[in-house]
């Protein structure tokens, strides 16, 4: 693993915020979903406070509840879906391994599948997409703390045959929740002309913009 890679510290779920960004996103009362986990309207304050936690089965369902608001399709299918998206798409874990990337990225950076897929990102990119990373990483992205990000990114790829590739993208991210419980992120972007990369950019009053879940 990259060194650099190996000394990020990545958090655990903060589940008081996971919990209330859920319910206002729902537009629930606390007793609406402590009816739809089977608990009482105590204990939901009582995980929002951080004074006890939610037990593994109801954190899986939790996270159950999340992705059953976002997706009609099972999470097999949501993957492979991302991987034929003719977009630029990428599912990358709380530690910055890529998961998953669409056929859209391959063709952007002139790359194959298994260039990307299993790499991390501080080993198959630098400049802007690491930092990304980073920032993402600092803001509590991966604990849940964030509902969605923006940014101007110029992706420099580094791929296995040496050669380095890169392209101006504007990109919009997101967290998902996926079993485990684990929060990935959803990359999701577009290659841009330079005139559009420094209009946004000026627009988000900088590179990139973090919209807290709370």
């Amino acid at each position: 693993m990259n060194q650099v890679l190996a000394s990020t510290d990545v958090s655990d779920i903060h589940w008081p915020s996971v919990i209330r960004h859920y319910r206002h996103s729902k537009g629930l009362k606390q007793a609406a979903m402590a009816h739809d986990l089977g608990v009482t309207q105590t204990m939901i304050s009582r995980w929002e406070s951080g004074t006890a936690l939610p037990s593994p089965r109801i954190q899986e369902r939790i996270f159950d509840l999340y992705w059953q608001a976002h997706s009609t399709v099972p999470r097999s299918v949501w993957l492979e879906r991302v991987g034929r998206h003719p977009s630029l798409v990428a599912v990358i874990n709380a530690q910055g391994r890529i998961l998953r990337a669409s056929q859209g990225l391959q063709r952007a950076l002139g790359c194959h599948r298994h260039d990307l897929e299993g790499r991390y990102c501080h080993e198959a990119f630098s400049g802007d997409f690491v930092t990304l990373y980073d920032t993402l990483v600092a803001s509590g992205f991966f604990e849940g703390r964030v509902a969605s990000a923006e940014s101007m990114d110029r992706l420099a790829f580094h791929g296995p045959d040496g050669a380095d590739r890169g392209a101006r993208t504007h990109g919009l991210h997101r967290p998902t929740f996926l079993r485990g419980p684990q929060i990935v992120w959803l990359y999701s972007g577009a290659s841009v002309s330079r005139s559009v990369f420094e209009d946004v950019r000026t627009r988000l009053g900088g590179p990139r913009v973090i919209r807290k879940a709370i």
